[in-house]
């Protein structure tokens, strides 16, 4: 299990917010789980997810799927996330 921590902006909180909801099946398909949702203290469409998935290669193909591209689209994240990828020790 390794632990993910994204981070991009979207046009609009409660747009993007609601495609998220929408897309847990694919989250859940690929085996990660959310833990945290936060967004920036000074601009609340600059959104942060913390959360845990079985391997990097399941990160790797969950990042690389198409619906999660159009999801990102609809959602109106702009740009391509930060991703930070992290093992406990």
């Amino acid at each position: 299990m390794v632990t993910a921590i994204l981070s991009h902006e979207v046009r609009n909180y409660s747009d993007w917010k609601k495609v998220f909801d929408a897309d847990e099946v694919n989250r859940t398909k690929a085996g990660f789980n959310i833990h945290s949702l936060y967004h920036s203290v000074d601009n609340p469409n600059k959104i942060t997810l913390i959360g845990e998935v079985p391997s990097v290669e399941a990160l790797h193909s969950f990042m690389t799927n198409p619906e999660l591209k159009a999801a990102m689209e609809k959602g109106g994240v702009i740009g391509m996330p930060e991703v930070k990828i992290l093992s406990k020790i």
